[in-house]
């Protein structure tokens, strides 16, 4: 059952993704939509591959601000969450005001960042690591402060120090909240950063789809969010593999289908034979 467990998984949302895209395009063809208003996949797909050299290029200069800003939000947030656990004076005094600069949208900011940083890729990077940063944050914060009293006072009646406590207890114990917090933002880094293009950029996927809806030019708009998806979903596919292998006490050894830890009976289940299978 474990075998086929992933091919499953993989084969019924490929089939409703196939089933949608030939929907799609029945009804663009039987209806007459002009492609400015919406292309066919066969379209958009043609696209990708005739426009290739234009999107990977502004693409490469996203994934620049995405990995910048993602990495940046993560070291920010996970400072931040260690001071909030640690320190009652910056809980009570700074956290409230972290969560009240939330409710400004990130996107208002923008011209000011680039009126002190210029016209680079500084304010995007920014923009991006603000974006994935509160949720960040507070994965991190609930992740470390998931350990109950009573398993802390036990490592401190052990003489262990606040470091061990961290790292032998804490840590592992708040990964899960870690990673989930990482993969939420793996999503938000690539709003971000496509957002961020939008003000005082001149290239990225998001720049570029400004100009290509400015242009009417909408079968190169759904190429260009399509390679951008693909990425997202590979980026948060990758934060899930490093998760599986994070933790082996929660996925099994390896953290690969088909490869997983035995159970205590079938650990002390005698070996079948050859001829006993055959």
């Amino acid at each position: 059952m474990s075998r086929r467990r992933p091919t499953s998984d993989v084969a019924a949302p490929a089939l409703l993704a196939f089933l949608i895209l030939a929907v799609w395009e029945v009804l663009v063809r039987v209806l007459g939509i002009q492609t400015f208003v919406l292309p066919t996949p066969t379209q958009i797909v043609a696209t990708i591959f005739s426009d290739s050299a234009m999107i990977l290029r502004h693409l490469k200069v996203t994934l620049f601000e995405i990995a910048c800003g993602y990495v940046l939000a993560a070291a920010v947030g996970f400072a931040v969450s260690l001071a909030t656990v640690y320190s009652v004076a910056f809980r009570r005094g700074a956290l409230p005001l972290i969560v009240a600069a939330q409710t400004i949208p990130v996107i208002a900011i923008a011209p000011i960042l680039v009126i002190w940083f210029g016209y680079n890729a500084v304010p995007r990077i920014i923009i991006t690591a603000l974006v994935a940063f509160f949720p960040l944050t507070i994965s991190f914060v609930t992740g470390l402060q998931s350990v109950t009293p009573d398993f802390i006072a036990f490592f401190r009646s052990l003489n262990a120090s606040e470091f061990q406590i961290f790292l032998k207890l804490r840590l592992p114990a708040g990964l899960p909240n870690i990673f989930a917090g990482l993969k939420v933002a793996t999503t938000l880094a690539v709003v971000g950063a496509t957002i961020s293009e939008w003000v005082g950029a001149s290239e990225g996927i998001g720049y570029l789809i400004a100009q290509d809806t400015a242009q009417i030019n909408t079968t190169r708009v759904f190429a260009s969010l399509v390679v951008l998806g693909a990425f997202g979903m590979a980026f948060f596919a990758a934060v899930g593999v490093a998760e599986r292998l994070a933790m082996p006490w929660i996925f099994g050894k390896l953290a690969w289908p088909g490869l997983r830890l035995r159970t205590k009976d079938e650990m002390t289940r005698p070996p079948v034979r050859a001829n006993e299978q055959s």
